[in-house]
């Protein structure tokens, strides 16, 4: 594990712990997302797919395609610069509070 992956992880969690609680009184409200919790790997398969498809030999209808498909994601996201990486980070903080944009939720 690299140690920009831990200090993205340790950043994290401590603004999931620094973030205000709701009062007991209130109900929550939720916003309409697909999923309950995006991460970063989520933001890369949708906005990277074309480096994803170059990481990978063969073509999307293949089965060896589906096999390769993690593989070919990690090594996006170990290529990715730092400006890059805080720019997704941002996505995925955005997309936990407010939901993926609607074109993605339909996919």
């Amino acid at each position: 594990m690299s140690i920009q992956a831990i200090q993205r992880y340790l950043k994290a969690s401590q603004t999931r712990d620094s973030e205000p609680k709701l009062d007991a009184g209130k109900p929550k409200v939720k916003p309409r997302k697909r999923k309950q919790v995006y991460t970063i790997r989520d933001v890369i398969k949708e906005n990277y797919r074309s480096q994803i498809d170059d990481q990978i030999p063969y073509k999307s209808g293949e089965p060896e395609y589906l096999g390769r498909f993690q593989a070919a994601v990690t090594a996006v996201l170990q290529n990715m610069s730092e400006e890059d990486l805080e720019e997704a980070e941002n996505l995925v903080e955005q997309w936990n509070r407010e939901g993926a944009p609607s074109e993605l939720q339909l996919k």
